[in-house]
C-alpha cells in the first residue's frame, strides 16, 4: 500500500519527474550510455519545469487587475477557473466521504489509456496522457459527477465508471490532437496535448483554414511598415501588446483605482513592467519548449520501437505557446473579447447565471488556439477562432453549472473540454441516473 500510495499521490502528480523517467527509459531502450541517459532526462525535466514555471507566472500578472475590475463594477457570479473547480470538487468529495478514491480513478484511467495505446493497431489510439496535475483534476471532477448521478450503484462501480470515462477521454482526445499539434510544430515536436482543451485542437483544426492565408497572414512574420516594424520582434511585440492591453483594462478604473492596484509603484511603470514580465515569462516558456522537444522526440523513439509502436506522449498545453508567442498573445486577447461579449449577452437576457472569467481559460485555451489558428489561417483566423472560443467557453460553463450539482458551487473549469464534452457526458449520466430512481 505504501508503494501504491507513492505512485498515486506522489509520482503521478509530478509530471516533470514522470516524463524524465520515461525519457530515461527511452534512451536506455536504444542503448545510449549512462551519461547520455542522465543528461537527456535532466534536460527534459528542466525544460518541462521551465514551461510550467513560465506558464504559471502569467496568471499572477493579470489577476490583480481582473479582481479589481470585478470589485469596482460589482460583478458577481460563478467563476470560470480550473483552480476553483478543483477546490469545490475536493470539498464535495470530502463531504461525501469518497475523496480517498481519486487516486484509484486516476490509476484506472491511466491503465485504460495505456491498454488502448498498446492495442493501437485495433483501437487507433496513440496519445498517452502524461500531464499528472491535469489528470488528478479530471479524476476529481468526473468522480463527483458520476457519484452525483449514479451514486446508488455503490462506490466501487462509481470509481470504475469514472476511471473508464476519464481513460477513454484521455485516449481519444489526445489522439485527435496529434495531427493539429504536428501541424503547429511542423512535425518536429513529437508530442500531443493532454490537458483541459485537447478537443479544441481537433475542433478548430477542421475550419481554422477557412479564414485566411497562413503564409500571407502569418502573425509571427508580419512585415509592418515604418515604426510599426518594432512589432516584428516577438520579445518586443509581446511586451508592448500586453502593456497596452492590460493598461487599457486597468485605466478603466480611473487613475485612483489604477494607483490602488499598482500599490506603491507608479501606474505607468506598473503597466510597463507587466508587459516586460509577460515577455520574459514567454521567453522562459520558449526555452523550455526547445529543451523538452529536442530530448523527447529522440527518447520516445525507443519506447515506440520496443514497447508501444503507436505511442505519442501527451503533455502540458503550455508546450504549444513557444511555437507562436505573438499568436498566443493575440489569441488570449481575442478570447477575452469573446468572453466579454458572451457575458454581455448573459446580462442582456437577464440570465440567472453570470460567469466571470479566470485567467486560465482565457490564456491557456485562447493562447494555444491562437497558435493553431495562425498556423492554419493566419491572424484573421486567430480573430474568428478565438472570439468563438470565448463565447463557447462562457455559454458552455453556464450549461455545465446547471448540471454539476456541486454543493455551494463557486464555479467550474471553463476550459473548452469542460464547457463542451463533459457537460454532454453529464447529460447522459443525468439521464441514466433518472432511470435508476
Amino acid at each position: 500500500m505504501i508503494i501504491l500510495d507513492f505512485i498515486l499521490n506522489q509520482l503521478l502528480r509530478q509530471p516533470v519527474i514522470f516524463i524524465g523517467l520515461l525519457v530515461a527509459l527511452g534512451n536506455i531502450l536504444v542503448r545510449k550510455g549512462f551519461v547520455q541517459v542522465v543528461s537527456s532526462a535532466f534536460t527534459t525535466m528542466v525544460g518541462l519545469q521551465l514551461i510550467i514555471f513560465g506558464g504559471n507566472q502569467f496568471g499572477g500578472l493579470i489577476s490583480p487587475i481582473t479582481d479589481a475590475i470585478k470589485e469596482a463594477y460589482g460583478i458577481q457570479g460563478y467563476v470560470m477557473d480550473q483552480v476553483v473547480m478543483n477546490s469545490v470538487a475536493i470539498n464535495a468529495l470530502t463531504d461525501a466521504g469518497i475523496f480517498q478514491f481519486v487516486g484509484y480513478v486516476f490509476l484506472i484511467a491511466f491503465a485504460i489509456n495505456l491498454i488502448l495505446v498498446l492495442l493501437g493497431k485495433y483501437t487507433k489510439v496513440r496519445g498517452l496522457f502524461l500531464t499528472g496535475n491535469a489528470g488528478v483534476s479530471h479524476s476529481q471532477a468526473i468522480l463527483w459527477l458520476v457519484f452525483a448521478y449514479l451514486g446508488s450503484l455503490g462506490n466501487t462501480l462509481v470509481v470504475i465508471i469514472a476511471g473508464v470515462l476519464v481513460g477513454i477521454y484521455w485516449s481519444f482526445s489526445t489522439t485527435l490532437a496529434i495531427k493539429p499539434v504536428d501541424k503547429i510544430t511542423d512535425g518536429m515536436g513529437g508530442f500531443t496535448i493532454g490537458h483541459n482543451q485537447t478537443l479544441a485542437f481537433w475542433f478548430y483544426s477542421k475550419f481554422a483554414h477557412l479564414f485566411g492565408d497562413p503564409e500571407k497572414d502569418n502573425a509571427e512574420n508580419l512585415n509592418l511598415p515604418g515604426w510599426l516594424a518594432i512589432f516584428d520582434n516577438n520579445v518586443i511585440g509581446v511586451a508592448i501588446i500586453m502593456s497596452l492591453f492590460c493598461g487599457g483594462f486597468l485605466l478603466t478604473l480611473g487613475w485612483q483605482g489604477a494607483k490602488a492596484v499598482a500599490g506603491g509603484t507608479n501606474v505607468l511603470i506598473y503597466i510597463f513592467m507587466i508587459g516586460i514580465q509577460f515577455s520574459a515569462f514567454m521567453v522562459i516558456v520558449l526555452q523550455g519548449v526547445r529543451m523538452l522537444t529536442s530530448e523527447l522526440t529522440t527518447a520516445f523513439q525507443g519506447i515506440q520501437e520496443k514497447i508501444a509502436p503507436n505511442a505519442v506522449p501527451a503533455i502540458d498545453v503550455a508546450a504549444i505557446l513557444g511555437f507562436g508567442p505573438t499568436s498566443a498573445t493575440l489569441g488570449f486577447m481575442f478570447t477575452t473579447f469573446g468572453t466579454i461579449l458572451a457575458m454581455l449577452v448573459l446580462y442582456l437576457v437577464k440570465s440567472p447565471v453570470m460567469v466571470l472569467p479566470g485567467f486560465l481559460p482565457l490564456f491557456f485555451v485562447g493562447g494555444p488556439i491562437g497558435v493553431l489558428a495562425n498556423k492554419y489561417g493566419g491572424w484573421k483566423s486567430i480573430i474568428v477562432c478565438c472570439v468563438s472560443v470565448g463565447i463557447i467557453q462562457t455559454f458552455g460553463t453556464v450549461w455545465a453549472l446547471s448540471l454539476t450539482t456541486l454543493p455551494g458551487t463557486a464555479g467550474w473549469s471553463g476550459m473548452f473540454d469542460f464547457a463542451t464534452f463533459w457537460p454532454a457526458v453529464t447529460e447522459v449520466l443525468k439521464g441514466i441516473g433518472s432511470l435508476l430512481h
